[in-house]
């Protein structure tokens, strides 16, 4: 049994945070009926790569194991509906602009007077609350907001947004965590409860260093590239074929002796003023153009083997193709072959939490747009007729 079997969410969520999140609770188990505007979809759908049937990879990649019902909930009779299939639904997830659903009649105080023990889960940019709620974001946004881009770059260059939609993905799973935590509080109680993810939150949250220098030294750090001002070496150099990234910890001994010994410069142990972190820290100037040559004369694929040789963290920076040729990832089942509806078969990313008795299982793509609405709605009492009737009448 998939842990999240039996478990019903109803999902308003489109682009990538809230889809992102419900994805996590399809892969295990959960039945995810997503609900999407009646003739436009989820925004995601018009989103690259769109492969030569029009169909978006994007969309395909954070909405598999769904199903998908197409509705118009602005008018009286869809939001009826919604109510109808809240009432035997356990979980909400929307991340409209605060307060949408509310205009709707579909607010969390609707909705828990027709089920009471509901989880309703509102993702935002900036919270449910404070001179700020009111306003949209996008994830390059949330990163300048919060200081991550300030953070993020080389000292004299601007500012830079992470590759990665890090805003949307770790605020999607934030929220799946406190979902499954107000879940198992349910399970427990028999009470639901309003859950408040935002996406300057979440990332305010991992900034950790910066807020700890000023807070505890009125210290102001910003970005620094590769290296990290605590440690060296601990960098990404150039190197024949590309660049690599090596790190010796902090206080090692060892490691640095480890180090020198690979890069064929064991003088640098007879240096007193390298023999320390800090002393290699105070001098990065000097260091690296010694250390610089070494990369320089070596392939990636060498210098993986001598640094792994002697039992250093290394990596070199890989390429996408190499990535997706990588044998730990595929040892992992990082790389599962899914059949999508839309955009046929290939590679999803599999789920990173492993678990040895209820393991994700992904089983099926993302579906069409407004798939499942026959079937949902009979399932939740309507009659064909009726359903017929909301068709001609344009609410679903």
């Amino acid at each position: 049994m998939k842990v999240l079997e039996g478990v019903t969410v109803i999902d308003f969520t489109q682009a990538y945070s809230g889809p992102f999140c419900t994805m996590q609770l399809a892969d295990f188990g959960a039945r995810v009926i997503k609900i999407e505007r009646r003739g436009l979809g989820d925004q995601s759908r018009e989103w690259t790569p769109i492969n030569d049937k029009g169909e978006s990879g994007y969309y395909a990649a954070i909405n598999r194991g769904k199903e998908s019902i197409s509705l118009d909930i602005s008018k009286p009779e869809g939001a009826e509906i919604i109510k109808r299939l809240v009432k035997d639904a356990d979980i909400v997830v929307e991340n409209f602009k605060v307060g949408t659903l509310d205009k709707m009649g579909l607010g969390y105080e609707e909705l828990k007077k027709v089920n009471p023990e509901i989880i309703f889960a509102s993702i935002s940019g900036y919270g449910q609350n404070g001179p700020w709620s009111s306003l949209a974001a996008y994830d390059n946004v949330i990163q300048a907001m919060c200081g991550m881009m300030e953070m993020t770059g080389f000292a004299e260059d601007v500012p830079t947004k992470i590759g990665p939609a890090i805003g949307d993905n770790f605020t999607g799973l934030t929220m799946a965590l406190a979902i499954t935590m107000a879940y198992f509080h349910k399970l427990q109680t028999g009470k639901g409860q309003r859950l408040d993810v935002a996406m300057m939150d979440c990332l305010f949250g991992i900034m950790e260093s910066p807020i700890m220098y000023k807070e505890l030294l009125n210290e102001e750090i910003s970005r620094c590239g590769n290296t990290d001002p605590t440690l060296f070496p601990y960098d990404v150099y150039p190197c024949k074929d590309g660049y690599f990234s090596v790190g010796v910890a902090a206080g090692s001994k060892s490691e640095w002796e480890r180090f020198c010994n690979a890069i064929e410069m064991p003088e640098l142990l007879q240096e007193e003023k390298y023999s320390t972190n800090e002393s290699r820290v105070a001098l990065y100037d000097e260091l690296t153009p010694k250390i610089l040559p070494f990369f320089a004369s070596k392939t990636k694929a060498e210098l993986n083997d001598i640094f792994l040789a002697c039992n250093l963290p290394c990596s070199p920076v890989n390429t996408i193709p190499e990535l997706m040729e990588h044998p730990q990832l595929k040892a992992r089942n990082m790389l599962i072959p899914v059949t999508d509806d839309g955009v046929g078969d290939y590679l999803a990313m599999g789920n990173p939490m492993i678990m040895s008795e209820t393991p994700a299982v992904i089983e099926k793509g993302a579906p069409a747009m407004g798939c499942d609405t026959e079937k949902v709605l009979l399932e939740a009492g309507y009659t064909a007729d009726e359903i017929a009737a909301f068709v001609q009448n344009e609410i679903c």
